[in-house]
């Protein structure tokens, strides 16, 4: 027990001064010593009289010599740089809190011990100012805050004693607990220092380590890290300044859009590293064949596309096309083996077939498509009969209209996970779709449409009135189904009266920010319309709705996001969860988001976990919860009522 007291006092005995604790106590050394000077000023002027002028004429002016002394080291001090404090300094630095403690602890002995003339109590009461302010000045330095502190108090105790006071033993006893509190002060205020200094240099190395992981990030953005293409991010930037300077009056152009015929066999029979091989051959024929002033990126996989600035009708595309398909169809000499890729194309002409990026796209895959379907190894150019499948959207959005009236639309509902002890936290809210015919209908296709279209406030406002449904019969049922997050459109906030009022109408039910959690993407920060977005999630969180970053980390602007808006949790996408077990930069990434985390005081949420080694990576990097298939897939409302009737949704503090 004894030892365990004793530790931390040996321990700050023993503590050598850091370069920031030197800092701090030359720093506070010409005010220390100004203040020396002043109250040896003063007492001198209070205390001056026949019988100690001759003490007062020697001890004044020692007292202001070695203040101003004190005042140029310091100042000299403090313009070096120190990378480190050498015993030497911190030997020096000891001696010189001494040195400033000593004409007081000469006034002590002249008053108390010799009997000097002079009022003791204020010789006391200003010694203990002294040791109060020496205490602070130098707690940065342990022992030397000691050493000084004992140069006053050791000749007090002892004068009193040898003076024969009256007080010797209330003196005595004063002074030792005062001398023991101010000691405890100068630990504890020199360990809560050097404890701020390590949080500030730990926050520090994480936000410059951020900086790093992010400007390699944006450096990457733009790359395809395979092939050294412009990536579908930059590609898809340059596409839309192409569109843009068409429509001012420029000329027309043409996109390419390309896909490898037999690349997922490369990757089955030779490996994924072949494939990179492959993608990379690729695209050194491509750039090898094609002019200088054309462009080329790699969308993902192995999709490529070409903006073709000199190919302005079918014709000129086809000569580009058929002397790609050329060199593609030579043979690829790769680690696995030869192999022969083959490519189809398919074509749009801007502004012939669509004058806007998406719809040029659009139109580029869908005869991409075709070209695959018929036949592979060719080049087609939008025409009529594919302009007939965009038919197919129309399909789609009276489909959706219908499915409304009927009630063909169901929500389900992927459990999130705390980290910490594995039970569930909540849950996200996601729609589903299947047709009178069976057919199930992806989301990101019926929602889109459905923005487009002027449904998206109908389909909504349907959503919204489901989860109300679901969360009210939990509550009914004494579950506790922890918060549900509600998935934001970008277009729902480029309405932001239509969005009140889908909350007004959960509250108007009583559910409110205890319930609900409000998932957003960058997309609604991005685009026209979106000018208000941080003023009206703004609204919302002060009106206690917590507000979720999905798919954090994957656009470059998402740390900016969380400046201006009051995001309670950052959602990290699948696609870094994914490679933590085999790619170090999706592990540096995903650990840097997760000191943001902590450092914002903010949730973190892996999406996509889908084995016990991921979750065991996020676990030890500090995330607080995930959601995948590890866990459960999305399922129906009745289903996570039994999921939350067997293991409990665990409450936040």
């Amino acid at each position: 027990m004894a030892v365990s007291v004793l530790a931390p006092i040996r321990s700050a005995l023993t503590k050598h001064p850091s370069p920031e604790d030197a800092a701090s106590v030359v720093h506070g050394t010409p005010v220390g010593a100004l203040v020396t000077a002043f109250n040896a000023i003063a007492f001198s002027a209070s205390s001056f009289q026949d019988g100690n002028a001759v003490f007062l004429a020697f001890w004044l002016p020692a007292v202001l010599a070695l203040c101003l002394t004190m005042i140029r080291k310091s100042r000299k001090a403090a313009r070096r740089r120190v990378s480190r404090v050498s015993r030497r300094a911190a030997r020096i630095l000891t001696r010189a809190s001494a040195s400033l403690a000593l004409p007081w602890a000469a006034l002590v002995v002249y008053v108390f011990a010799a009997h000097g003339p002079g009022e003791p109590m204020i010789v006391l009461l200003v010694c203990v100012g002294m040791l109060s302010g020496g205490a602070f000045m130098l707690h940065r330095a342990f022992v030397a805050a000691l050493t000084y502190m004992l140069t006053i108090l050791v000749p007090v105790i002892l004068s009193v004693h040898f003076g024969g006071w009256a007080q010797a033993w209330s003196v005595t006893a004063f002074a030792t607990a005062y001398g023991g509190f101010l000691a405890y002060f100068a630990f504890t205020a020199g360990e809560t220092a050097r404890q701020r200094d390590d949080s500030v240099a730990a926050l520090s190395d994480a936000v410059a380590r951020l900086k790093r992981v992010h400007d390699e990030n944006f450096l990457l953005a733009n790359v395809d890290d395979v092939t050294g293409l412009l990536n579908r991010k930059a590609f898809n930037d340059r596409l839309r300044q192409a569109v843009d300077r068409q429509q001012a009056g420029g000329c027309s152009f043409s996109l390419l859009l390309m896909d490898l015929d037999r690349f997922k066999n490369v990757n089955d029979l030779f490996g994924h590293g072949v494939g990179d091989e492959l993608l990379a051959e690729v695209s050194r024929r491509l750039r090898a064949n094609l002019s200088e002033g054309d462009l080329i990126g790699r969308l993902g996989g192995d999709e490529f596309c070409v903006l073709l600035p000199g190919a302005t009708d079918e014709a000129a595309i086809q000569s580009i096309a058929g002397r790609l398909l050329r060199v593609l169809n030579g043979p690829a000499r790769l680690t696995g083996g030869v192999v022969y890729p083959g490519a189809s194309f398919g074509a749009a002409i801007c502004p012939d077939d669509a004058a806007d990026p998406v719809d040029l796209l659009l139109r580029a895959d869908l005869a991409l498509n075709h070209a695959k379907e018929t036949g592979r190894g060719q080049c087609v150019t939008f025409n009529d009969q594919l302009r007939q499948q965009l038919i197919a959207s129309d399909e789609i959005e009276a489909g959706l209209r219908i499915a409304l009236k009927e009630d063909r639309l169901s929500i389900a509902y992927q459990p999130k996970i705390s980290l910490h002890d594995g039970r569930a936290v909540g849950a996200e809210a996601l729609v589903r779709w299947k047709t009178a015919e069976g057919e199930n209908i992806p989301p990101d296709r019926f929602l889109s449409i459905a923005a487009e279209r002027g449904v998206l406030p109908d389909l909504s406002r349907h959503i919204a009135g489901m989860i109300a449904g679901h969360i009210l019969t939990w509550r009914r049922a004494a579950l506790r189904p922890g918060k549900v997050a509600l998935n934001i459109h970008p277009d729902d906030l480029k309405s932001p009266e239509f969005l009140m009022a889908t909350i007004a109408m959960f509250e108007a039910q009583g559910i409110d920010g205890k319930d609900l959690l409000l998932e957003i993407t960058e997309g609604c920060f991005i685009g026209r319309g979106t000018d208000m977005a941080a003023m009206v999630l703004e609204s919302l969180a002060d009106r206690g709705y917590e507000l979720s970053l999905d798919d954090f980390g994957t656009g470059h602007a998402s740390l900016s996001h969380l400046k201006k808006i009051p995001v309670s949790e950052v959602k990290i996408d699948r696609s870094f969860v994914a490679g933590l077990g085999v790619r170090r930069d999706d592990r540096a990434i995903v650990a840097a988001i997760a000191e943001i985390a902590k450092g914002m005081g903010i949730r973190s949420v892996a999406e996509g976990v889908e084995d016990d080694t991921q979750r065991a990576i996020l676990t030890e990097m500090g995330i607080d919860l995930g959601q995948g298939h590890l866990w459960s897939r999305p399922i129906a409302a009745e289903q996570y009522a039994s999921f939350l009737g067997k293991g409990g949704v665990k409450r936040r503090a």
